[in-house]
């Protein structure tokens, strides 16, 4: 101990050196670690809100949210038939920019029918969705508020929770 001692004290400047650069190792790989674990917690919050045990998707696809996929509508009403199925419905997700109050807002769309898997289960505030079109359920870290309007494409839809 008493050698190690000695060592640090004769080449100080190496020591700090050394010790300033571990600690920057170390704040990049915990940097890493947080931002991965991050977005591998929101992939798995929209991959686990629908409650989906079984995905279906065109032949030739990555799935779901690798790549986008069109199924026929009456498909839904084949798989609604097969032994085990409780419920079907359709989703769809869409990353959009669209324009809000001077500035363009990154948004995840998902698109879910009324009364069938896929939508929020709990809406904390405000209300569910009313009718198929022009309305959206907007999450609060979107920083949309109960009333506002965004244009959507080309239509206009109002946050209704």
């Amino acid at each position: 101990m008493n050698r190690a001692y000695r060592d640090v004290r004769h080449n100080l400047l190496r020591f700090i050196l050394t010790c300033l650069g571990l600690s920057l190792l170390m704040a990049v790989v915990l940097a890493m670690m947080g931002i991965y674990n991050g977005l591998a917690a929101d992939d798995l919050n929209i991959v686990r809100a629908p409650k989906a045990d079984l995905w279906v998707v065109e032949a030739g696809r990555q799935g779901p949210f690798a790549e986008s996929s069109k199924i026929p509508g009456e498909t839904q009403g084949a798989v609604a038939r097969l032994h085990g199925v409780r419920d079907a419905g359709s989703i769809t997700y869409q990353t959009v920019e669209a324009p809000f109050a001077g500035r363009s807002l990154r948004l995840y769309i998902i698109g879910y029918e009324r009364g069938r898997p896929g939508g929020p289960d709990v809406i904390v505030e405000g209300r569910g969705l009313a009718q198929s079109h022009f309305e959206a359920v907007a999450d609060r870290k979107s920083g949309l508020e109960i009333g506002d309007s965004i244009v959507l494409g080309r239509n206009r839809s109002r946050s209704s929770g």
